[in-house]
């Protein structure tokens, strides 16, 4: 369930708040239509279908199909199960580098645009390295050069997210009236996307394998050629002296300029390293330094109000140890590999699983939004940590088999189970969010939410680091082999560890979560993001209450 803040543009959120005068898509019995016209009008036919292909196609369906598909292709090249997670984590480490991301393509513009080249760029990459795998997997691509190839395929997805997040919160902030139902129809397309190639990529991996949805992939993703190359984007092109002045404001943030530098730093570290040596144990070293390093520098440049949230939100990503990539494998091998198994289908695992878990996070949406969205932060993350912790406790059952013995079939156990994380994450992700869009101080709202978004999914990289680590500590590394059952023995303890160690943080919230209402302001009108901070105080610069 990658459905992670770090995705969105909270700019562009904040500016279609600015429309809740004027009711949106969902709450008007207006006609499919009329919305669609009332949005061409308001921003243009080429706008709406730039979005179309950037965030419905490749967001949605490209990073759809490549996600779900990529256990299976590691598995199909016999990855074990901890070095399956590391790989995972490499490959989509490129949304941990959205904020390095966003400042090559503003410093550096290329003939004077600044996101239509860059779109291109990435995109032919995409194309190539998704051909690649679905030509030559298995045929002669080692296992590290189809990595690298998803790697690839990632960034695609995370550059053209960030750079047509841009450019819709610009519009949005030209025609503000309008912007909820233009969010209706950037999400809603995605969610459509999504469960589009959730619902078909088992079909294709059960009868043609897991290389044939890249070679699939490989023409939407080519797609966002099309609107690009014809200036949907409505893209001028920037005057020498204009990039001057560009580069100019840049730097005048500098302290956000090194985070992000930071940040991008940390992440191609981890890349090289990952791809450069094969010890999962020299991965966790290094990731672990380089999280130290880049949480260091947020808690010495940020707000501390700033700074001590993004540090709680690391921490607790980082405690949901990830175990996966030997579940994977132990709902997925057949009889003849662990003949005590669930022994389930790619099409029941990729598509059944994911379409359920796809529609009961839609459920957790709603009940949060109607029933929990006027919670104070403390209960609220109390709440959804303890449902969460009993919830994944409760799974362990199907790893001991002990659901079997109780006569409950492993397809409805787990598919309550599973179900239920997904309610569960969804409380526990959008309180976050929503703490986050208060956090992001007025003029660096796009800056900030890369960042502190990255920071989280680069946390989300430890947490898969850690878990492989205790996995291989524990003997769990399933590779898909014949009887392999004695690999499976000591997974419901990593599931222990798993499920009790988010609790731990539950003990930092009084003094890093403020303990306000949702709906309640965090910073004053005009805050700077770097006021009050200990660099700030050390230097002589902004109070903590002076604006900036």
């Amino acid at each position: 369930m990658t459905a992670s803040c770090d995705q969105d543009d909270e700019s562009s959120m904040k500016a279609a708040a600015g429309g809740k005068g004027r009711a949106s898509a969902m709450d008007s019995p207006r006609t499919l239509l009329s919305v669609l016209l009332r949005l061409e009008d308001a921003y243009g036919w080429r706008l709406l279908g730039i979005l179309a292909f950037a965030q419905w196609v490749v967001k949605g369906v490209v990073w759809g199909f490549n996600l779900t598909a990529m256990d299976f292709l590691l598995r199909d090249y016999a990855v074990p199960g901890p070095k399956m997670q590391v790989y995972k984590a490499i490959a989509m480490l490129p949304w941990a580098m959205k904020p390095l991301f966003g400042l090559l393509s503003d410093y550096f513009p290329i003939m004077g645009y600044r996101k239509a080249p860059y779109i291109i760029i990435v995109t032919l990459v995409a194309v190539a390295a998704y051909s690649t795998i679905g030509l030559t997997a298995f045929k002669g691509l080692p296992v590290k050069g189809a990595v690298l190839s998803l790697l690839f395929g990632c960034m695609q997805s995370s550059v053209v997210d960030l750079l047509t997040e841009a450019r819709y919160a610009e519009k949005i902030r030209e025609r503000p009236e309008s912007g909820p139902d233009l969010m209706t129809y950037v999400w809603g397309g995605i969610t459509v996307g999504n469960l589009f190639a959730t619902g078909s990529v088992g079909v294709i991996i059960e009868r043609w394998g897991s290389a044939a949805v890249y070679s699939i992939i490989a023409l939407p993703a080519a797609t966002m050629l099309l609107p690009t190359c014809l200036g949907w984007l409505e893209e001028s092109p920037m005057r020498a002296e204009e990039a001057s002045t560009v580069r100019s404001r840049l730097w005048e943030q500098k302290e956000l300029v090194v985070l992000v530098l930071l940040t991008g730093m940390a992440t191609i570290a981890m890349v090289l390293v990952g791809l450069l040596q094969d010890s999962i144990f020299v991965n966790l070293a290094v990731a672990l330094i380089a999280s130290v390093i880049v949480i260091s520098a947020f808690l010495a440049l940020l707000r501390p109000i700033i700074s001590l949230m993004n540090c709680f939100f690391f921490i607790q990503t980082c405690c949901a140890v990830d175990i996966s990539g030997a579940s994977f494998y132990f709902f997925t091998n057949d009889s003849v590999q662990y003949p005590d198994g669930p022994h389930f289908s790619r099409m029941f695992f990729a598509s059944g699983l994911g379409v359920c878990v796809s529609a009961l996070n839609l459920v957790g949406m709603y009940l949060y939004n109607r029933y929990m969205q006027h919670w104070r932060y403390h209960g609220m993350f109390i709440f959804a940590n303890t449902l969460l912790c009993l919830v994944h406790l409760a799974s362990l059952m199907v790893y001991t088999r002990s659901n079997v013995a109780l006569g409950m079939p492993d397809e409805f156990f787990v598919l309550g189970a599973w179900g239920a994380v997904g309610v569960a994450s969804m409380w526990m992700w959008l309180p976050g969010v929503v703490m986050l869009s208060h956090l992001c101080p007025s003029g660096v709202e796009a800056t900030m939410y890369a960042l502190l978004a990255g920071c989280h999914n680069l946390g989300m990289s430890v947490a898969s680091y850690l878990g492989a680590c205790l996995l291989e500590t524990l003997e769990v590394a399933p590779r898909g082999a014949p009887a392999e059952q004695k690999e499976f023995e000591n997974l419901w303890v990593a599931g222990l560890v798993s499920a009790v160690l988010p609790m731990l943080t539950m003990l930092l919230l009084p003094w890093m979560i403020p303990n306000a209402r949702q709906t309640e302001s965090l910073l004053k009108p005009g805050s700077s993001a770097i006021a009050g901070s200990p660099w700030q105080r050390w230097t002589g610069g902004l109070e903590e209450d002076d604006p900036g």
